[in-house]
C-alpha cells in the first residue's frame, strides 16, 4: 500500500475541496463534507481536508504508479480551479501506514 500526502496552499480550501469533488461525483464515488471529503478512483482513493491555511490531499493507492495517478488528476482539476488564485500544490510526500 502506498500513502502520499500534499497540499496547496490556500485560504479558500474547503471551497476547492467542494469544487473538485462535485467535479467528480458524477463519474465516481465521492463522499463531501464541509472540510473533509473523499474521491475514490480505480487507481486508489483521495481523501481531501479543508484547514485554515491549505488544502490537504491524502493518496491511498496499491503502488506508486497508481498513487502517481491519482496525484495527477487530482491536482490538474484543483489547480485549474483554483487557477485565478494562484492555487499551487507543492510535492507529495510518502507517509508511512
Amino acid at each position: 500500500m502506498m500513502i502520499v500526502e500534499g497540499n496547496a496552499p490556500t485560504t479558500r480550501a474547503a471551497r476547492y475541496l467542494k469544487q473538485t469533488l462535485t467535479h467528480f461525483s458524477h463519474k465516481i464515488e465521492v463522499e463531501l463534507g464541509e472540510e473533509h471529503g473523499s474521491a475514490r478512483f480505480e487507481a486508489g482513493r483521495a481523501e481531501l481536508t479543508a484547514t485554515a491555511d491549505a488544502l490537504v490531499v491524502r493518496i491511498e493507492a496499491e503502488d506508486a504508479e497508481r498513487a502517481a495517478t491519482v496525484e495527477r488528476v487530482i491536482v490538474s482539476h484543483a489547480e485549474r480551479f483554483g487557477e485565478k488564485d494562484g492555487l499551487k500544490f507543492g510535492q507529495f510526500t510518502p507517509v508511512s501506514a
